[in-house]
Parts: C-alpha cells; structure tokens; sequence
C-alpha cells in the first residue's frame, strides 16, 4: 500500500537521487530549479515538513537544507526499478572471469571480489558456501606416518578440507586405496550434513576391519561440520570507501575497519541474505553491528548446487547508487554460478 501522496513521493525521490550524487543536504530551492518550477519553493518547504514528520527527512544543521533517512532509502529500494543488465563495458570485465581455467573455487571468490570491487568502485565481499550444504565428491589418504594419515575431502565445488587422523594401527596403501574406492563410490553427491548419518548407518552393519576407519572419518566429518561457521570471506578494495565524505572522520573509518574484521558477526548478518534467493540490501540501521550503521550492504546470492548458496556484494555509503550498483552485484552472482558449474 502507498503510503505516501504524488507530491510527496516525487519529492521525496528526488531529494533522495539528488543526495546521492552530490552527499549535500538539498533545500527547496534547489529541488524547485530542479523540478522546472513544478512547485514554488513554499509548497516543496512545506511538503519537506511533513515528509520530515513522517521520519523520511531530517536536517542535519539548523539553516540547511534536508537529508534522507535510512526509512528514506528503504522506500526508495523497495521501489527502484532496475535494469537486469550492467553497462556494456561492465558486462565485459564480469565475462572477462569466464575466460581463465579455474581449479579450486578459492581461486574463483579471489577473483570476484577483485573484479567486482575494480567494477563497482566500492568494498566487496564474497563467502564461500556453508560446507553442510556442499556435496561429497571425492575422499583422498596420505600416509604421513606408520598410524597416521591425512584425510583429504573433497566437495562438488572444488573446496579441500584437511583432518589428521590416527589410525592406532598400521594401514598399508593396498587397504586404503580399497577404502577410497568404496568411500567415493558409496557417497558421491551426498551433501556433508547427510554423510554422517550414512557413515553412521554403515558403522552399524559393518563389522570388519573397515570399521575402525569409518569411526575415525565420520568424527573428522563432525570436526569439519562444527566449523562451519568459520568459512572464508574475502574482502577486496576496503581503501575505496576512504574516498567517500561521509567517512572522512578518521574514527568513523576505524570503526567500520574494525567491523569488517569481526567475521563471525559479519558472517552471522550476512546468512539472513540466504533465505531468500537474488538481491538483498542492508541499510545501516537493519545490521545489528552498531559499526555499520552508517553503510549499506548489497547482496546477491549465488549456487553452487539448488541447497547450496554463497553470497557475495558490496559495502558502501547508505546513499549508494543503488540502480547502477544491483544490476552489477545481481550480474556478479550469475556469473560467479555460471563459473562453478562448469568446473
């Protein structure tokens, strides 16, 4: 439902593009000279008081002109209009990512978050996906010593992960080499958080020399899932946001360096982009990190399997150009997808 009047709503849009592209609080008279005098400045003052009532607007100095609230962008957003596609030479740096031959999904996040912050001209951000969510591809062993060995897992994307394990007894290649070979026929495209019930089921009926095996893999799975919430985040172009005046105070800029250290956090505010699929912006206020109040996060998702989703974007001012940055961050993600899928 429409909560604002035409009058209202023009005006208040246009105090809003207006800001973002020239960070000044705009007065009347300026949006009257811009409106082609479509009304007099009286009329736009008096407009600009209700729109301030209604928490759109505030003035951030007595004799200045007005500013849009983060209620202000939420509106705006949740209204933007925007092309599926970014500019041509944007499309061409994205595509330019399809041409290297990638061999670990680490090399694709690197890359993204490169590319995307050389494109968009703000901070960018890429998490790999919840390891729960990523499917079983292959397990390798290398013998380190007489007992113990190096448990390799390997998903669908490309993503190692490493556990030792002591065996308590001597395994010669022969053995392990015909327990890879099971282990990868028998849970090939099983998603990590299903393989430790499999290895559970297999625990109770299997009674031979494999058991013991099985045992000390499905814990190093446990080990692997427990972590989960410690996946990579890379991070590129965190000098951009320097250039922007809202964050010329040195201690502004401080606190959102610190903020982007806070991984766990990070990570735990980004996740709520994962339930819905596609684009999602973050105003200031709505993160729960008191050092980001005055940034917006744009996110899009994207797949490495249906139930298995990353999530990458930007981070910039709350008043970002929202309509050039979401086709870039939405073009990213289906290309990031397209990417894994043919690796």
């Amino acid at each position: 439902m429409e909560i604002l009047k035409e009058r209202e709503r023009n005006i208040l849009l246009y105090i809003i593009e207006d800001y973002i592209n020239h960070a000044e609080p705009v007065s009347s008279r300026s949006i009257a000279k811009g409106m082609m005098n479509r009304w007099s400045s009286a009329t736009i003052r008096n407009v600009m008081v209700d729109l301030e009532k209604m928490g759109f607007l505030y003035k951030p100095h007595a004799a200045s002109g007005r500013v849009p609230t983060n209620k202000a962008f939420r509106y705006y957003i949740d209204r933007l209009k925007y092309s599926e596609f970014p500019r041509k030479k944007e499309v061409m740096a994205l595509e330019g990512m399809l041409k290297p031959r990638y061999h670990y999904i680490e090399e694709v996040m690197v890359d993204a978050s490169r590319t995307l912050a050389a494109i968009s001209r703000y901070t960018s951000i890429v998490v790999e996906p919840k390891i729960d969510t990523m499917l079983f591809k292959e397990i390798e062993f290398v013998k380190m010593s007489k007992n113990n060995i190096l448990v390799v897992f390997v998903t669908s994307a490309g993503t190692v992960h490493t556990r030792y394990v002591d065996a308590g007894e001597h395994l010669d290649m022969d053995f392990l080499m015909t327990m890879k070979m099971y282990l990868n026929k028998r849970f090939e495209g099983i998603p990590f958080y299903a393989l430790k019930w499999e290895l559970e089921k297999d625990l109770e009926h299997d009674k031979t020399r494999f058991n013991v095996i099985l045992s000390k893999i499905k814990d190093s799975i446990e080990t692997i899932l427990e972590a989960k919430d410690k996946r990579e985040i890379y991070i590129d172009g965190t000098s951009k946001i320097m250039g922007f005046p809202e964050f010329a105070d040195i201690e502004s800029l401080k606190e959102l360096f610190k903020a982007l250290e806070k991984k766990e956090k990070l990570l735990r505010l980004l996740d709520k982009c994962l339930k819905e699929e596609g684009i999602n912006v973050i105003l200031g206020i709505e993160s729960d990190i008191k050092e980001m109040k005055n940034v917006s996060i744009i996110t899009s998702t994207y797949k490495i399997t249906d139930k298995s989703l990353g999530i990458l974007g930007v981070i910039g001012p709350i008043r970002m150009d929202y309509s050039r940055l979401i086709p870039i961050v939405n073009y990213t993600a289906k290309t990031v997808s397209d990417i894994i899928r043919t690796m």
